[in-house]
């Protein structure tokens, strides 16, 4: 089976999911009978390419490091925005790999929807589209009977959407609770051990686990937008990150974490959902958890989420210290799924 693909955005994840193509290239050969081609790269700034045989992937990498740009890659480089080139790019499956805009999730969402239209499948590690308008999204991709996947939006690469859906099947989940921004999570355990805030953020940046502007992070959006594309999916919450109780970490003090270790406890940033009737209200705050609780443990750049179930109880999943590689394995995990659905429904 050949997958032809269109990957729209080529930051950090798009280059890593394309280290990961050639690096596992014989692998889905060989095992999956899977030849993956890639022929359209879409950037905001970087350039974009084109072509009806597939894109040299390490050729364009070096493109990328070498001077920053795509334009230089040779005959295939085009001046397209993303939609001209989902509409002129003959792909079976989008890539949707731009960064998260957490006032309104676009234009994923427009990315996403106008592929789906075009009959191709679609697979994002941008968490906007969920948290935003996952109900339309879904609803698009049955209409056109393509496959919406979406595993790297929350905790990278962990099995969270692909756990509930393939094996929790029958249970309701009436409660989501953890830890799911890395650079908060990882400045208050600097903090915690005698560093300021300004100090652990720019070791973040320094090993680009945090953007130039840290805000999304400190000020809790992100982990907004990732409680509530669990609640979207999960939970059938039909929420936007607007409507999250939100408190960031961005005003909690050194003596706020020394305090808390006096007392045997850390502070962490949680992110919950919890059914309350018909509404199923979402929150993010620090708070000072002890060591009864499984996220006392959850220091540096590790994530964590439980999931409460009414007939499984209580599964909690754990991802110590990800990094790049582990967004783009669940982008390439929803790719062998979506293969494996067109050979079963024979598109």
């Amino acid at each position: 089976m050949i997958l032809r693909l269109a990957i729209v955005g080529f930051g950090n994840v798009g280059q890593e999911f394309a280290r990961l193509l050639l690096h596992k290239r014989e692998w889905l050969v060989r095992d999956k009978g899977l030849d993956v081609e890639v022929l359209a790269i879409a950037t905001r700034s970087r350039g974009s390419l084109m072509s009806d045989r597939g894109l040299d992937l390490d050729r364009a990498l070096r493109c990328v490091e070498g001077d920053g740009t795509l334009r230089d890659y040779g005959p295939e480089s085009v001046d397209l925005a993303p939609l001209d080139i989902i509409d002129n790019c003959d792909a079976d499956v989008l890539v949707e790999l731009t960064t998260l805009d957490i006032e309104s999730g676009q234009p994923a969402i427009d990315h996403i929807t106008y592929a789906m239209q075009c009959r191709m499948h679609a697979i994002t590690a941008n968490k906007g589209p969920i948290a935003f308008a996952y109900d339309r999204l879904e609803s698009t991709a049955k209409s056109r009977d393509v496959k919406l996947r979406f595993e790297g939006t929350v905790m990278d690469g962990a099995p969270i959407f692909n756990l509930a859906e393939k094996t929790l099947q029958g249970c309701e989940v009436v409660r989501l609770e953890g830890i799911l921004n890395a650079t908060s999570n990882y400045v208050l355990t600097e903090m915690a051990n005698g560093s300021t805030m300004e100090e652990a953020i720019m070791e973040t940046q320094r090993r680009g686990i945090a953007e130039a502007d840290p805000s999304l992070d400190l000020d809790g959006w992100d982990a907004s937008a990732k409680i509530t594309a669990l609640a979207n999916v999960l939970m059938g919450a039909a929420s936007t990150p607007d409507r999250v109780d939100r408190t960031g970490i961005r005003d909690v003090r050194s003596d706020d974490l020394l305090a808390a270790v006096a007392d045997g406890k850390k502070m962490k940033l949680m992110a919950r959902a919890e059914r309350k009737g018909s509404e199923v209200v979402t929150t993010v705050a620090p708070e000072a958890v002890d060591s009864s609780s499984l996220f006392w443990a959850v220091d540096g750049t590790s994530s964590a989420l439980t999931i409460s179930t009414d007939l499984m109880g209580d599964i909690t999943v754990l991802e110590t210290n990800p990094w790049i590689a582990q967004t783009a394995y669940a982008v390439l995990s929803d790719l062998l799924l979506i293969a494996e659905w067109i050979r079963c429904h024979g598109r």
